[in-house]
């Protein structure tokens, strides 16, 4: 489960592997040379830049939008230890500045049209039959979706697909796990992304069949935009139930894994954020008990957990280089730092947040902003406002991310599964603003918003205000 120690595992183009992680098993064909070890991962805890003053803080102006939903959304579900976790929510911008939104119904993945002041436009497209939220991409014509369905195999277990919705109809849909592979996906844990010309996936498979029959790893594939599946990628990989993410290097897909060698699934985590910083480095955020120390024989690690609690640490990837190190952003003794989000701010710096919890109370909501060497630029700035996924990144720099105004729960486990007939969506614009010196930092210009409300903003947490629910109707386009 996330939280306890963690092995990290790099992969990029199918080919490189980091921490020595990653099976020995070889990729499939078309893909990079075989795995090479890149030594142990150095951390540091994060300081203070020389530019950040006392008078340095976070100026942020939130603004909310209230989706009325056609179905329920059960917010929290079951991690793979039975602990809750946030059932996820992926937002995802399109090139003409349009918003789709994923959520997750009884038997159907909902998404749902926004357009960029987070208001709907339209019906939901809903995919009958469809179970979790592996990754999302939105187009100007519709939205291609990680997702996966029931399946005939020996575990009577789901399988992977992928699928695109072009003009309001199914362009394709191909499976990415079945017998000819013999694997399946009882749980996704995935990620997808768009070069401008393919897709590249990655999530959970469980051996069903073959060499690997009965155990657990992960799998990337390619596919084409016509829905064809093409060569390269992964067929196994690290087991990665503390979650991985994606990007691209060139024309091959890069991604990250983080085995925490269980075969519990991951929990505490909407899915681990991976951008690309202005330096090109690659950035990737998650929480953690401490890395794993040394490798114990083939199967298993030793593990040495640096702190009691978990904490939200960074891991800078250089793939040139080959070299990768991790930065350590929290250290408060007794403090549970979970959920970790990061994204791009401008070309010069991140945003990250995370939750805290304190004696099993919910703290807040940290934002905090730091520079590409993970050092901070800015003191907290402690909202409650919760965040459910993935932060999606609009042309002028703002932030969007769908949530539910619930307390968060963690740490106790459940018997029944609460859920919502509402999702927010929260618009972030963020500034440095810097005490006796000119702002070293890029700020985005907002255009007002005068459709949804404006939240102030102040240090210690605060609550959302109340907002009129957007109207809504069932009907839909079902699929």
């Amino acid at each position: 489960m996330l939280g306890l120690p963690l092995a990290l595992a790099v992969v990029v183009g199918g080919g490189l592997a980091f921490a020595d992680v990653t099976p020995t098993t070889p990729p499939v064909t078309g893909a990079a040379a075989a795995p090479t070890n890149w030594g142990a991962v150095p951390s540091q805890p994060a300081t203070n830049a020389s530019t950040m003053m006392s008078g340095n803080v976070i100026a942020a102006n939130i603004s909310l939008s209230t989706i009325k939903l056609s179905s329920a959304f059960s917010y929290l579900s079951p991690g793979g230890d039975g602990m809750p976790q946030w059932t996820r929510t992926v937002t995802a911008v399109a090139p003409d500045g349009r918003l789709e939104v994923a959520w997750q119904a009884a038997n159907a993945v909902h998404v749902t049209p926004v357009d960029q002041w987070l208001r709907r436009t339209g019906p939901d497209a809903v995919i009958t039959g469809a179970h979790e939220i592996g990754g999302l991409v939105a187009f100007n014509d519709g939205f291609a979706l990680l997702t996966r369905f029931a399946d005939h195999n020996r575990w009577g277990e789901t399988a992977a697909e992928l699928i695109r919705v072009r003009n309001g109809h199914v362009a394709f849909a191909v499976k990415l796990t079945g017998a000819a592979s013999h694997d399946t996906s009882p749980m996704l844990d995935g990620q997808l992304s768009w070069n401008g010309s393919r897709y590249a996936a990655v999530f959970t498979v469980h051996g069903a069949g073959g060499s690997e029959n009965g155990r657990w790893g992960d799998k990337m594939v390619y596919v084409s935009d016509s829905g064809r599946m093409l060569s390269g990628g992964r067929a196994w990989g690290c087991r990665g139930d503390a979650g991985r993410t994606l990007g691209w290097s060139g024309s091959s897909a890069a991604y990250n894994c983080y085995d925490d060698m269980t075969a519990a699934g991951s929990a505490l985590t909407t899915g681990d954020d991976m951008v690309q910083a202005g330096n090109g480095s690659w950035v990737t955020a998650l929480s953690s008990l401490g890395p794993v120390s040394t490798r114990k024989n083939a199967l298993t690690w030793k593990i040495a957990p640096r702190w009691s609690t978990p904490q939200a640490v960074l891991f800078f990837v250089n793939s040139n280089s080959h070299s990768a190190r991790s930065v350590i952003l929290t250290s408060t003794r007794g403090t549970t730092n979970v959920n970790v989000h990061v994204a791009p701010y401008g070309r010069t710096a991140l945003l990250v947040s995370w939750e805290s919890f304190l004696h099993g109370a919910f703290t807040g909501t940290h934002f905090r902003l730091i520079d590409l060497n993970g050092r901070f630029l800015t003191p907290d700035l402690v909202l409650n406002i919760h965040i459910s996924g993935t932060i999606t990144v609009l042309a002028n720099g703002d932030l969007v991310w769908a949530f539910v105004r619930q307390t968060p729960v963690y740490g106790h486990r459940m018997h029944s599964w609460p859920t919502v007939t509402s999702l927010f969506l929260a618009r972030l614009h963020v500034s440095l603003t810097v005490t006796g010196s000119p702002s070293p930092m890029p700020t985005p210009t907002m255009t007002p918003t005068p459709t949804t409300t404006p939240m102030p903003t102040t240090m210690p947490p605060t609550s959302a205000p109340s907002v009129p629910a957007a109207p809504s109707t069932v009907a839909g386009t079902h699929f």
